[in-house]
């Protein structure tokens, strides 16, 4: 799993940054309860932890399963008043994409989308056209890769019209799950600069990744990637600087879970995709699809994008 690591060991009160955040488990010192937390439906309020640290104005926030998965943050340079509003910012966005583009939620539009489609046009939400739209070029950048019907994506019908989406044939699914974590870190990252955040660490699921400004003891936020079949080995370490990074592989008790649509096959060689780049959607998109692309196919694909690198691992 990617982890940070130290920029300088010799001061005693560097705090031990670490993708995991465990030693920041032990000083959650508030919960959000009664009058500290926002009214939200009881399906959507989702618990979380933070803990400020006054003396290097450092301030660390934790939301358990959201998306499927943990989401940590580290901000630096904000008073305590300031760093708990941007973070119940962060959190009410999330807890919002959470509900919104989950498709086993019955009451979501993804869900209603879903289920109706098949018998009609369903008219979408200026959002959710927005981020159909969005996937319908992916799905053209990518050459196809990227499809998140995990099927055939020539079945989804737009109507331009009324801003409808309907399904060709039954048996078609919409699954954000390749491109929600980067749509979410886009968002995050939007609310971050607009409360002109310039030292932040966020941490989506071990998985994506965005390093705004650097390290209090360094030039940048390092993030390594230790080989899930070998644990005590890095596969690589990357600097991040106002950069976003993704990670898409295998591992031990989880391979083929990504499966090309264009062939119908898993991808279950045992190997690791990384990428570092500006946009987190992008790169989220794009760790998924290279898992699965043919040589030619990645430098095709590579030119419709702006990346700073891409790693890839045969682990």
């Amino acid at each position: 799993m990617p982890k940070r690591s130290q920029n300088n060991s010799k001061e005693k009160q560097t705090i031990q940054f670490s993708i995991k955040f465990k030693q920041f488990l032990s000083i959650f010192v508030r919960f959000f309860r009664g009058n500290n937390r926002p009214n939200l439906p009881k399906k959507m309020d989702k618990p979380c932890y933070f803990n400020y640290i006054e003396s290097s104005a450092t301030f660390h926030g934790a939301m358990q399963n959201i998306m499927g998965t943990r989401f940590d943050i580290v901000m630096l340079g904000k008073n305590r008043e300031q760093s708990e509003r941007i973070f119940t910012a962060l959190r009410l966005e999330l807890q919002r994409l959470n509900f919104l583009l989950n498709r086993f939620d019955v009451e979501s539009e993804i869900s209603r989308l879903n289920r109706r489609a098949s018998s009609g046009f369903v008219p979408l939400s200026p959002e959710i056209w927005t981020i159909m739209c969005d996937c319908k070029q992916y799905h053209e950048r990518t050459k196809g890769l990227f499809d998140v019907t995990k099927d055939d994506f020539s079945k989804l019908l737009f109507r331009e019209s009324d801003h409808s989406v309907s399904f060709a044939s039954a048996g078609i699914a919409v699954d954000l799950g390749g491109y929600a974590k980067g749509y979410a870190l886009l968002r995050l990252q939007k609310i971050l600069a607009d409360n002109n955040v310039g030292q932040c660490f966020v941490d989506f699921g071990n998985s994506s990744i965005l390093g705004i400004g650097r390290h209090p003891f360094g030039d940048s936020w390092k993030v390594s990637m230790e080989n899930p079949y070998r644990l005590e080995k890095a596969v690589f370490e990357v600097d991040l600087f106002d950069r976003a990074l993704s990670v898409s592989g295998n591992k031990p008790g989880y391979s083929g879970h990504i499966i090309n649509p264009l062939t119908k096959k898993a991808e279950d060689e045992r190997k690791a995709v990384c990428v570092v780049c500006q946009n987190p959607l992008d790169a989220e998109v794009l760790t998924t699809t290279l898992m699965i692309a043919g040589k030619k196919e990645k430098n095709d694909i590579l030119k419709h994008f702006e990346i700073d690198k891409v790693y890839e691992y045969k682990l």
